[in-house]
């Protein structure tokens, strides 16, 4: 029992550290095989579409960017102003996922939240899918 517990507050004590350090991470993002297209919106009006499976790999994997802090509400101001680029991942069986952020906010299936690293999200996508 002793062993249990100290593995138990162990794995509880990392995990404290771990939402400390890097954020809530995303859940539920799709696996590259299972995305048909994605769509990259800007706000200043660009848009592509890509069915590209590098492209897919690196927008699936660019969700993992937007780490969330626990507990932190979104400011308003920010979330009134909208993401500044949206990705939405059509799906191979036709749903739609979103996921898109501004400077401050990021937004998850349509929910806004305040992100950890607050740039990191639109400075990968400006890389990635450059505005054309």
């Amino acid at each position: 029992m002793r062993t249990i517990a100290g593995v138990l507050l162990t794995c509880a004590v990392v995990t404290v550290l771990f939402v400390m350090k890097n954020g809530v991470p995303v859940w539920g993002a799709p696996h590259p095989k299972d995305v048909a297209s994605i769509t990259v919106t800007w706000a200043e009006g660009g848009e592509q579409t890509c069915t590209d499976p590098e492209k897919i790999g690196l927008a699936v994997k660019l969700i993992n960017s937007l780490s969330f802090q626990p507990f932190t509400p979104p400011p308003e101001s920010s979330v009134q102003a909208g993401p500044d680029v949206t990705i939405t991942y059509t799906l191979q069986d036709g749903q739609e996922l979103s996921a898109g952020a501004n400077w401050i906010t990021g937004w998850w299936k349509g929910e806004p939240r305040a992100l950890k690293e607050p740039d990191r999200f639109v400075r990968l996508a400006e890389g990635i899918f450059p505005q054309k």
